[in-house]
């Protein structure tokens, strides 16, 4: 078999890029020709797993000696922490984990890299988040993720969106026990202006939806989308129709991928170079 120009033969090792669906997936895409340019015999290939398989499946490619460790993404990254053995920071503080490794006694490794590629997708713009007014949509992984980043970061306020309103409820419920003082609340429907707008769910990965009307995009400054996606993102051609600053999911991978090699023991790699890669 061959994957962007690298043969695989029996030495070849695997990171499973583990999510459901798969068909927006990017990282195979960027990795795979970064990979085979360095001669490191190592593939990501995604695995199209769905929520009640994400357990036996961890078991089974652990048990491989191919395997060398996982990007994980929608919808397990809330679940996968359960099956963690170490966490790194960001995933103990948060409780969400994006790629996981083994170490030496096959145990697994969790880290947290999606905040890396916000900050430097946030600076490559020369945005800064002090004293805006910020709106999450989706209560999941990359939203709870978010949401602890903010508790840092001196923003004005922090509203909370999902469809689902008790994992809204849950996050709200979290992010207040941890800093009671942070205005950090469920959004009101009636509030329709903010400086920044993020779309943490998967609305928009498999069809053009946009999480919210195109009014509430109108009022904000910057739109950011961390749906990936080979095409424009609804959300993200309103937001540019209207001519808003915009960040897109392909863009904040990219920028947090430097993070995920060095996770990985991996040399480094540009982002500049990244880019050429795409």
């Amino acid at each position: 078999m061959i994957i962007s120009n690298h043969l695989i033969t029996g030495k070849t090792k695997f990171i499973a890029h583990i999510g459901f669906p798969t068909k927006s997936f990017t990282a195979p895409k960027i990795l795979n020709p970064y990979f085979y340019s360095i001669n490191k015999d190592l593939v990501v290939i995604p695995m199209a797993c769905k929520k009640q398989d994400l357990k036996p499946l961890i078991n089974g490619l652990t048990n491989l000696e191919n395997f060398y460790g996982a990007l994980i993404t929608m919808p397990h990254k809330e679940e996968i922490v359960s099956l963690l053995k170490k966490k790194k920071k960001l995933v103990k503080i948060s409780n969400v984990c994006n790629i996981l490794k083994t170490d030496k006694n096959n145990h697994l490794i969790g880290g947290l890299t999606d905040i890396e590629g916000f900050k430097k997708s946030i600076k490559a713009l020369k945005l800064t988040l002090k004293n805006k007014k910020i709106l999450i949509v989706g209560a999941g992984g990359i939203g709870t993720s978010l949401s602890h980043f903010f508790l840092n970061e001196e923003v004005k306020s922090v509203r909370i969106h999902d469809i689902n309103k008790e994992k809204a409820n849950n996050l709200n419920d979290k992010i207040q026990n941890k800093n009671f003082k942070f205005n950090y609340k469920i959004w009101n429907k009636k509030d329709t202006k903010f400086d920044v707008l993020i779309n943490a769910s998967p609305v928009g990965m498999v069809s053009f939806k946009s999480p919210v009307n195109s009014r509430i995009i109108k009022n904000c400054s910057t739109v950011i989308d961390f749906v990936l996606s080979d095409k424009q993102t609804k959300i993200l051609k309103l937001a540019k129709k209207f001519n808003k600053q915009t960040i897109s999911g392909n863009s904040i991978l990219i920028h947090q991928i430097p993070a995920m090699l060095k996770f990985y023991g991996e040399k480094e790699i540009s982002d500049s170079k990244l880019e050429n890669l795409l």
